[in-house]
C-alpha cells in the first residue's frame, strides 16, 4: 500500500526527472516545508535524490516505484540543477537541497520542531553542537539495529506518538531508510519523515564539508572520495556513473 499523499503547502512546482517529479523549490522553501507540516499535522516524506539513487533506480525498478511514494524529492547533486535545465527550461530547479544542508537548517532554526533520530553516527554529539534550542527539540534518539519488524514498527510508533514528536531524522543510508518511512508514513502521517543517510557523520566533530567551491562545481563526491577512498570507492566510481547515466539518458529522450 503507497503511504498517503498530502498537498503541499509552499512546493507547487516541480520538473519532472527520470520518471519522478522533483521540487523545483530551494532550500529555504523546503525548510518552510517541514516547520508549517510539523506545526499543522500534515507530515510528509522528504526524499534527498541523489545520483546513487538514480543508478539503484535504473537497476532495481522495484525501488523507483518506492522512491515515487515520497511527497517531496528534493535535487541532492548539482547534476540533477543542470538536468532539470534542460527537461525544464525557463524553470529550473532553484539550487540543491541535500540533506545535510536540510539537517543543519532545522537545526538553527530559532524554534526547533520537536524531533527524533533513527539510525546514524553518535547524532546526539551532532545535535548538542547546535546549541540549545536544538538539544531540547530531540526528545529521542535510537541507535539500535532496524530490523523493518511489525514488533519494532509498532515500538517506534508508541516512542513517537508518547514523545509527541513532529520531525523524525532517518539516518539509516538507502534503501533502509526509504523502506522505513512507508512504513511510518502510513502508520503515522502526521510525521514530517527525512531520510539523511550518513548527514550525522558529515556534521560531527570528525567529519567535515568540501569547499563551497567544489560543491557549487559538482565535485564534492570528489572531496568525499579523497576523504574516505577505502569505503566510498564503489558508491562513486561505480554507482555515481549509472547514476549520471541514467540522468544524461533522460535528458537526451527529453529533447528528441
Amino acid at each position: 500500500m503507497a503511504p498517503p499523499r498530502t498537498v503541499c503547502i509552499f512546493m507547487t512546482d516541480v520538473c519532472e526527472i527520470c520518471g519522478v517529479s522533483v521540487s523545483r523549490n530551494n532550500l529555504n522553501g523546503h525548510v518552510r516545508e517541514v516547520t508549517s507540516r510539523a506545526d499543522s499535522g500534515s507530515g510528509a516524506w522528504i526524499l534527498t535524490l541523489n545520483t546513487e539513487m538514480l543508478a539503484r533506480g535504473a537497476r532495481l525498478p522495484e525501488y523507483w516505484e518506492l522512491v515515487k511514494n515520497a511527497d517531496i524529492i528534493t535535487a541532492d547533486g548539482m547534476p540533477l540543477v543542470w538536468a532539470s535545465g534542460i527537461k525544464c527550461p525557463g524553470a529550473s530547479i532553484d539550487g540543491r537541497t541535500t540533506g545535510v544542508d536540510l539537517v543543519e537548517a532545522v537545526l538553527r532554526l530559532e524554534r526547533v520542531p520537536r524531533f527524533a533520530v533513527i539510525g546514524g553516527k553518535s547524532p546526539l554529539t551532532t545535535i548538542e553542537s547546535y546549541g540549545p534550542q536544538a538539544l531540547k527539540a530531540c526528545a529521542f534518539i535510537f541507535d539500535g539495529k532496524v530490523d523493518l519488524s511489525e514488533e519494532q514498527l509498532a515500538l517506534f510508533c508508541d516512542e513517537l506518538s508518547s514523545k509527541e514528536i513532529r520531525v523524525l531524522f532517518i539516518a539509516l543510508g538507502v534503501p533502509k531508510q526509504d523502506l522505513l518511512a512507508v512504513e511510518l508514513r502510513q502508520r503515522m502521517p502526521q510525521l514530517v519523515l527525512l531520510g539523511i543517510g550518513g548527514t550525522f557523520e558529515i556534521l560531527g566533530p570528525e567529519g567535515s564539508r568540501a569547499p563551497q567551491w567544489m560543491q557549487r562545481s559538482g565535485l564534492e563526491w570528489l572531496y568525499r572520495l579523497a576523504m574516505d577512498p577505502g569505503r566510498l570507492w564503489r558508491r562513486y566510481l561505480i554507482n555515481y556513473p549509472r547514476g549520471i547515466y541514467s540522468l544524461v539518458k533522460d535528458c537526451l529522450v527529453s529533447r528528441k
